[in-house]
């Protein structure tokens, strides 16, 4: 594969898709398109060259925001004219694996949005392991269904009843939260895509503080 720019490294390579999506699911929960992103590349692929990274961060964001027919070609311009920039870090060092990446997308209003996600195994596997300060062990498929609320219990029944009544099979759920009675992250993998009145009667019957309908490109 080429962009602008020459040759992409094979281990890198990988790596493209994961950041799009990532860049999607952060624009989503952030609301609004970011001002800025910052991509930070640990671990084994850090000894590569990974600057496209910055144009997945932004093609990935201005897919989440309906922009059609992006390409890794046109994604500089859409984005410069919409007043977003991304940048990539490196670093050698990754504890925990053997290579990761961390989005930030910065917001207007000082807000920063984080997802972590790495490869996983020679098949390398895509898995978000982090949105924010929760941990996660998520496959990005197609429909993602995220809630942030304060834990408390029933959450789950009524989520799982809510969806029930409106027909969209559960294949997945992960409940992630800071502390007993604390903030928490539920994050759903679903088989079709969660309508907006659905989201608003879950945000409704939870009280929860976001609910967001995520829908992958790519």
């Amino acid at each position: 594969m080429n962009v602008k720019g020459g040759a992409i490294h094979e281990d890198i390579r990988p790596s493209l898709p994961l950041v799009e999506k990532m860049a999607q699911i952060a624009t989503a929960l952030a609301g609004e398109l970011p001002v800025s992103m910052e991509v930070q590349v640990r671990g084994d692929i850090a000894g590569h060259d990974s600057s496209v990274l910055a144009t997945s961060a932004l093609k990935g964001a201005l897919i989440a925001t309906g922009a059609e027919d992006v390409t890794y070609v046109n994604t500089p311009a859409l984005a410069e004219a919409r007043g977003m920039t991304s940048s990539v870090n490196t670093d050698p060092e990754s504890p925990e694996y053997r290579s990761m990446i961390s989005l930030h997308a910065a917001l207007n209003d000082g807000r920063i949005v984080v997802v972590n996600g790495t490869l996983m195994g020679i098949r390398k596997v895509e898995k978000i392991i982090a949105v924010d300060e929760f941990d996660l062990d998520l496959a990005p498929t197609e429909n993602l269904l995220f809630l942030r609320y304060t834990d408390r219990p029933g959450i789950v029944g009524i989520v799982g009843n809510a969806l029930g009544k409106a027909n969209i099979n559960i294949a997945g759920m992960q409940v992630a939260r800071d502390s007993a009675g604390g903030e928490a992250l539920m994050v759903l993998t679903v088989d079709s895509g969660v309508a907006s009145n659905v989201v608003a009667d879950l945000k409704k019957e939870t009280g929860a503080k976001q609910v967001q309908a995520v829908n992958l490109i790519g």
